[in-house]
């Protein structure tokens, strides 16, 4: 299957904010020796947390990205002119990706990250953010789980199967491709006293190793687009959900200035050893919880699609009645565009993308 790659440059964005994103990938690129990977790495990390002010305020997003791109590049050359560095150290080729490999890199990057999450982030956090993003949806989360058998697909480190069990369901039944996640999740699990109600396995999305019909919920939560499948993902989904049952997914959709930046950032730190860069992350004294969404934005891979094209592709595959949660907590983006913040839309395109759909009878 086709490795998902970045589309640059970025439809519907202003060409100069493609072009300084451009300039800026370019500069990282000229950079290759690895004694040039601690500026890369504070360069990328700076933009990373501008961007975030940039999306705080209400002014025009595009000007300012275009600054923020234009600033990095210019530190970057700058490194490159002034001989500081003197290619002593030039990286080895990085294999070639295939699917293997693809599987095993994904699933070692989340692996890392998950382990390293705290305990409020863990179970409280996870916890609270599922409530009130269900609940201003006007869907009521302990009635949508209790006594339910759930699938959480792709768990991870199984904070989410925690918060589903915590709302009620009967088991949940958390599967990876990730071992030391797993391995994380049960010892987690026996801390909680609806621990018992978790089952956390080894299996693949591509090919879930349970019986059809065997769930009554299945939960997808930010997982398919970084998979080689999406399609896949979703008509095995479809086969292991009883009839009358759901599933939850949630996806980003398409496009604005954080795919954009997401797009260029990725690539800008090829060769970079991902746990070089999360141990800097962790020295800067971020939190964990910010560092798992700073490491899935600069090194997983992601296959974007429209929210029209999710919601054919569940069609598709036997489900009705797709219901879009349109809001969340403070932080998301879909709240943000929901509630009509200006420039929402330039920034975050559909946001994410989270449904809640019935598998047809």
């Amino acid at each position: 299957m086709p490795i998902p790659q970045p589309v640059m440059p970025a439809p519907d964005l202003d060409f100069d904010v493609n072009d300084a994103a451009k300039r800026y990938l370019d500069a990282a690129r000229n950079l290759g020796d690895r004694s040039y990977w601690p500026v890369r790495m504070f360069v990328a990390t700076n933009l990373f947390l501008r961007h975030l002010d940039i999306f705080d305020n209400d002014q025009d997003p595009g000007p300012q990205f275009v600054e923020l791109f234009s600033d990095a590049a210019q530190l970057l050359e700058q490194a490159r002119t002034s001989g500081v560095c003197g290619d002593y150290f030039s990286a080895a080729d990085a294999p070639a990706m295939n699917d293997d490999r693809f599987e095993k890199e994904i699933s070692g990057l989340f692996s890392d990250i998950w382990v390293g999450l705290t305990d409020d982030i863990y179970f409280d956090q996870s916890y609270n953010f599922t409530r009130t993003r269900f609940e201003r949806s006007d869907v009521d989360p302990v009635a949508f789980f209790t006594d339910k058998v759930v699938l959480d697909a792709g768990c991870g480190s199984g904070k989410f199967s925690a918060a589903i069990a915590r709302l009620g369901a009967a088991k949940v039944i958390g599967m990876d491709i990730g071992e030391k996640g797993l391995d994380f999740a049960r010892e987690q699990a026996r801390k909680v006293p609806y621990g018992d109600r978790l089952d956390y396995r080894l299996g693949s999305l591509l090919d879930i190793p349970l019986d059809d019909a065997s769930v009554d919920i299945v939960w997808s939560n930010g997982v398919i687009h970084h998979t080689l499948g999406y399609e896949r993902c979703i008509e095995e989904f479809a086969r292991v959900t009883r009839p009358g049952g759901h599933l939850f997914l949630y996806v980003n959709g398409r496009y604005g200035l954080f795919e954009l930046l997401l797009d260029t950032i990725r690539p800008a730190n090829e060769g970079i050893p991902r746990a070089l860069f999360q141990h800097y992350l962790h020295l800067l004294g971020i939190n964990s919880g910010r560092i798992y969404f700073m490491m899935d934005c600069f090194y997983a891979p992601y296959e974007w699609k429209a929210g029209e094209e999710v919601k054919a592709l569940l069609t598709k595959h036997g489900y009705s009645q797709i219901l879009q949660l349109l809001r969340g907590v403070e932080i998301d983006a879909i709240e943000q565009i929901t509630a009509g913040r200006p420039y929402a839309s330039a920034k975050y395109g559909e946001g994410q993308l989270k449904y809640i759909a019935q598998k047809v009878a």
